[in-house]
């Protein structure tokens, strides 16, 4: 006799196999009925976890949102001021995490070409608050003068967005078929690239007369 799934599992069943095809298909490419014969159950079971498509990729998206903040930003290296440890951290968890499963990616990418609100709910409660989150401890060091005068927000994105182009160039682009380095290596660069530009005692090192000399 076949062990009826609880309704947790279901639930995440329907999650993930969902995702996989609006990765694939985008919101508007997908059907309910697409989503359930794939993961062989009824629209009817489908609608009692969620109630419309809509509901369903919002459920996606909470689900991918939910803990990513604590995960994303070390505590105890953002207290102890350790530069290089708090964008390690941050670079080496959006790379995994993507890499990992570029699924979620890929949906996001396609409902921005979409022009789906859902995306623009993602980019700002998650993409957009992450960066503020990174822009206040910039702002932090700079007034601390660990870092030189730079607009912090931007500086933020600029990092972020170094980090996530890296992924998408990777995975969606077909770069790591080209381009093969270890996650140590690509983190240890980006992070050591961006703090070196950033340390403002190398900005008081270069003196007159010094900044053309080869």
């Amino acid at each position: 006799m076949k062990r009826r799934m609880s309704a947790g599992s279901r639930r995440e069943q329907i999650l993930h196999g969902s995702m996989q095809l609006f990765a694939q298909k985008g919101f508007r490419g997908t059907t309910t009925r697409e989503i359930a014969r794939r993961l062989h159950i009824s629209e009817a079971l489908m609608f009692k976890y969620f109630p419309s498509k809509e509901a369903l990729y919002r459920a996606i998206i909470r689900k991918r949102m939910y803990g990513s903040e604590d995960m994303l930003f070390p505590k105890e290296a953002i207290q102890a001021k350790d530069d290089r440890q708090v964008f390690r951290a941050i670079a080496s968890y959006l790379i995994r995490r993507n890499t990992e499963d570029p699924t979620f990616m890929r949906l996001v990418l396609y409902s921005a070409l979409e022009g789906h609100g859902l995306a623009k709910i993602f980019f700002e409660n998650n993409a957009m608050e992450n960066t503020r989150v990174l822009a206040g401890y910039i702002r932090q060091r700079i007034q601390e003068k660990a870092f030189k005068k730079v607009p912090a927000l931007l500086a933020a994105r600029a990092f972020i967005g170094m980090v996530l182009h890296y992924i998408q160039s990777q995975e969606i682009f077909g770069m790591k078929n080209l381009f093969q380095f270890s996650h140590k290596k690509v983190v240890d660069t980006f992070v050591d690239a961006f703090l070196t530009g950033l340390n403002s005692m190398q900005e008081k090192n270069e003196l007159p007369g010094r900044k053309n000399r080869k």
